[in-house]
């Protein structure tokens, strides 16, 4: 069987820690020869040790726009046109100049120290941005000026999100989806079974496409609305719950 996991809310307590229990039974699911997949909208440097906790195979990661394997080979990337890259900075700047952020393939960076602290982020000029594979955006807004923001990532392949209170967003390759990402390693690996955890919406197209899908008790309720099949809460181990009543 192939596992695949989302990490925040899901796999991971609300303290985003692994319990002992999850990572006993997920071992246990080795040990019987599944395959482990990390399913997430974290960079791979926020996925990578959790996936060698775990021993994962496979690492889907950025929205599904870069799958990795256990060794680092890259099976599939879709990033930023560098010249589309350094136009965005450029004309977000324009409408509020406040602090900016990339995520790159092993690493992240930001043109603000305090910021950069608070996300791991290394401090770099934005000017240098440009010169790195990024997969990532994240712009602080005047939250003003929101239509202005949609209208100027309208002119770029991009989807942009708004956080809750507005006051930042994340810009992401155009039709971003975690699914991407796992319909192209799916090609790649045995014919078998598959079993899918999520809590977001982010998770719905994943979650329809798999042979068992789960949603979490703490998910979205646009997510329980779609997939009745529920397992407990992320603070009480609900993948490990599931997956030892199934196996």
């Amino acid at each position: 069987m192939i596992i695949i996991l989302d990490l925040d809310f899901t796999l991971l307590n609300s303290q985003g820690l692994l319990s002992e229990k999850t990572i006993d039974i997920l071992k246990k699911c080795k040990q019987r020869g599944d395959i482990i997949v990390i399913n997430s909208s974290r960079s791979l440097i926020r996925t990578i040790e959790i996936a060698k906790k775990l021993d994962a195979e496979y690492i889907n990661c950025f929205h599904g726009n870069l799958v990795v394997d256990k060794n680092g080979k890259i099976l599939h990337s879709n990033k930023f046109n560098l010249k589309d890259a350094g136009n965005l900075i450029a004309d977000f700047q324009k409408i509020y100049r406040g602090w900016v952020g990339i995520e790159t393939l092993d690493s992240a960076y930001c043109n603000d120290s305090n910021m950069a602290k608070k996300i791991g982020a290394i401090v770099a000029p934005e000017e240098e941005f440009a010169s790195h594979d990024i997969y990532k955006f994240i712009f602080q807004l005047d939250k003003d000026k929101k239509e202005e923001y949609i209208k100027v990532a309208s002119k770029y392949p991009c989807e942009i999100n708004f956080n809750r209170e507005g006051v930042f967003c994340t810009i992401v390759p155009k039709d971003s989806n975690k699914w991407n990402g796992l319909e192209i390693l799916l090609k790649l690996l045995p014919k078998d079974k598959t079993i899918a955890f999520g809590d977001e919406i982010t998770d719905l197209k994943t979650l329809q496409n798999v042979n068992i899908p789960v949603a979490m008790e703490n998910s979205t309720e646009d997510l329980k609305r779609e997939i009745k099949t529920c397992t407990l809460s992320n603070d009480e181990d609900g993948v490990a719950y599931f997956l030892e009543q199934l196996l």
